[in-house]
């Protein structure tokens, strides 16, 4: 699966050499939890691409990487599904193309599209396109789960963020908690009032389909 993702409105960000930290720092955090077939690394201008070898761990790289940033820097995902062409490995992530790229092309471009439209959902920020086109069902499927799951993610505050980044790691509520500085009993109704919980079980579902 080929993933590329690109910063919304990078241009009027009031400190270009902080977001890009905080970008490397997002990518870092998911290619530590995910470990990539190509980790996702910048490329040009503010763009970042990464290969993942299940369509579950590249959803899953869009969450954490949005997360990670959410309150600082807006991002944009598509992931492409079919075949990757490597002219030069030594030069990868530069040297490739093929159809899984085109996709993941495809599929942002899409999103930026449809976030510039009335009357359409505003925190979407993924999709996925099959270059195969031979399972429409399932494609139109996993786009309706990142549709719900990008609203509620946008809805979210940088400490929902924190917390929903830690139950995605499985850390005990209580250490969530501290680390936030509140309740456990707090945290959990934030939780759920949020749907973090939701978010975590969803996407603990998916993950069980490649286990």
């Amino acid at each position: 699966m080929a993933l590329l993702g690109d910063v919304v409105g990078s241009r009027g960000h009031p400190d270009p050499a902080r977001r890009r930290r905080l970008v490397a720092d997002a990518l870092s955090r998911a290619n530590d939890r995910l470990a990539p077939t190509q980790p996702l690394t910048p490329t040009i201008g503010d763009e970042f691409q990464g290969l993942f070898a299940d369509l579950v761990s590249a959803l899953e790289a869009t969450l954490v990487v949005r997360l990670a940033l959410l309150g600082e820097v807006d991002v944009r995902f598509g992931i492409g599904s079919g075949p990757v062409v490597t002219f030069e490995a030594s030069r990868a992530p530069f040297d490739q193309d093929g159809p899984a790229w085109w996709s993941a092309r495809e599929a942002v471009d899409h999103v930026r599209d449809v976030s510039q439209r009335q009357e359409s959902p505003r925190g979407v920020r993924t999709r996925w396109v099959d270059a195969g086109g031979e399972r429409p069902f399932v494609v139109a499927a996993v786009n309706a789960f990142v549709q719900c799951r990008d609203e509620l993610v946008a809805a979210l505050d940088p400490r929902d963020a924190a917390a929903m980044l830690g139950l995605l790691a499985d850390e005990p509520l209580t250490r969530i908690a501290e680390a936030e500085g509140v309740s456990a009993s707090a945290l959990s109704q934030r939780a759920i009032r949020g749907g973090l919980y939701a978010i975590r079980r969803a996407q603990a579902e998916l993950r069980e389909t490649v286990a």
